[in-house]
């Protein structure tokens, strides 16, 4: 019997990787445990511990769902083009495989393709500021979120697909995301499970021999570049090719940690599932702030505002500049995170010196994501003897100090930084 490729990669399931399985086992453990102990219940009154463990034991247990999800989600949605990845929201995953395990398929991809708005395109972008190789194609990714955002389509996919193709090159060495021999599965992952983005990548690489008009809601890469589907241009495609770039930066991630075989104890399974779990909770319940009008922001100095805010860093950056303080520029800025900071000094201060900066305030703030801010912001400058007023939106993202990955904003290892992309316009 001659089994697909899908039925091959479907017979491995993410919960029998190694950092899930004891925690999969040690529930099932202890289930049998506190069945034989309920046919003793005098135990409990003996030892009123055992009850405050049976307790958490069962609000652990609850959550447990979770861990199945991963397998579900692809089951059910790795053939029609979407496949779970590390970083997925835990809201839109329940969400989804809830509603497919109803059959209720539609529902569940309007669920998925309605989840890739501005905010994840906003956290995909944040997240290629720190990466190398990722980096360098900020421009034209956020380019291409214009498009998306405004529905020009059949210019973002292709587009998209060349770039997948060209991280993956230059991150595998020069071996392309869509070529026979590259390899995307990786030890205890769950983006790079064979179940997960290798099974995707065949189905992105189909071969497409004949022309096809009908439409098609798969982002086939020979069928679009090779001109074989023509009716590709939707929604549905696009959001996929974000979704397989958001995965691509899991992948990345992952490879260069290079995950090995360890002896995680059971424990510290369950205190970083808790952890985990807790900081998604955070993420979901979290609501952009109340928007203040001009007049307030205006009458705001660092005197007024929290220390913690992104406007308390702005202004304090802004005033920086103002007063030609190179030294302190340089640890604002998401890009020097990491890097010698002297020497990123001389190259702030002949980037910087250029423009005297006379004034400036905050127009309006405007909250993205849970670690990002848009603020605009008015600028009076001199630039080559000629003066400038400008409103210039200015992004800022509140990253992790030692490794520059987007962070839930007020989380104790991260602080705003400004992005430097942001100022281009004034600056080069």
């Amino acid at each position: 019997m001659i089994h697909s490729p899908f039925f091959i990669y479907m017979t491995k399931k993410i919960k029998d990787n190694e950092s899930i399985k004891p925690l999969i086992n040690l529930l099932k453990v202890g289930q049998v445990s506190f069945k034989a102990l309920d046919k003793f219940p005098f135990i409990y009154k003996l030892n009123p511990k055992a009850q405050l463990l049976k307790e958490k034991f069962l609000k652990i247990q609850d959550m447990s769902n979770i861990l199945y999800l991963p397998d579900q989600f692809n089951e059910i949605f790795a053939k029609h083009g979407w496949i779970c990845y590390g970083a997925l929201s835990q809201k839109v995953l329940e969400e989804s495989v809830k509603l497919g395990l109803e059959n209720k398929i539609d529902e569940a991809k309007k669920t998925l393709i309605d989840s890739i708005d501005e905010i994840y395109i906003d956290l995909i972008l944040i997240k290629c500021q720190s990466r190398e190789h990722f980096k360098l194609r900020i421009d034209l990714l956020t380019l291409l979120k214009t498009d998306y955002l405004e529905k020009r389509y059949h210019a973002c996919i292709p587009l998209l697909l060349a770039i997948i193709d060209g991280l993956a090159n230059d991150i595998s060495n020069h071996i392309g995301f869509f070529t026979e021999s590259s390899q995307f599965e990786l030890y205890d992952s769950i983006t790079a499970h064979s179940s997960g983005l290798p099974f995707l990548k065949e189905i992105m690489n189909s071969s497409r021999k004949a022309t096809n008009i009908e439409e098609i809601t798969i982002p086939y890469r020979n069928g679009i570049l090779h001109g074989r589907d023509l009716n590709f241009a939707n929604k549905e495609v696009a959001s996929k090719c974000w979704w397989v770039l958001a995965a691509l930066i899991e992948w990345a991630d992952e490879r260069r940690i290079n995950k090995q075989k360890n002896q995680e104890s059971f424990l510290e399974i369950l205190q970083s599932y808790n952890q985990t779990s807790r900081l998604n909770q955070r993420i979901d319940s979290w609501e952009k702030r109340t928007r203040k009008g001009s007049i307030f922001w205006q009458n705001q100095t660092t005197e007024t505002l929290e220390k913690s805010s992104p406007e308390y860093t702005l202004l304090e950056f802004l005033q920086a500049w103002k007063n030609k303080q190179w030294g302190k520029l340089t640890p604002t800025l998401l890009h020097t995170i990491g890097k010698h900071q002297k020497k990123e000094t001389k190259d702030i201060k002949v980037d910087y010196s250029s423009i005297d900066l006379l004034n400036f305030y905050i127009i309006n703030s405007n909250d993205q994501s849970p670690s990002s801010t848009i603020i605009k912001t008015h600028l009076d400058y001199i630039k080559d003897r000629q003066n400038f007023i400008k409103e210039v939106s200015i992004s800022l993202n509140y990253a992790h100090q030692d490794n520059g990955l987007p962070e839930l904003r007020n989380e104790p290892n991260g602080k705003w930084f400004i992005s430097q992309n942001s100022l281009s316009e004034i600056l080069f």
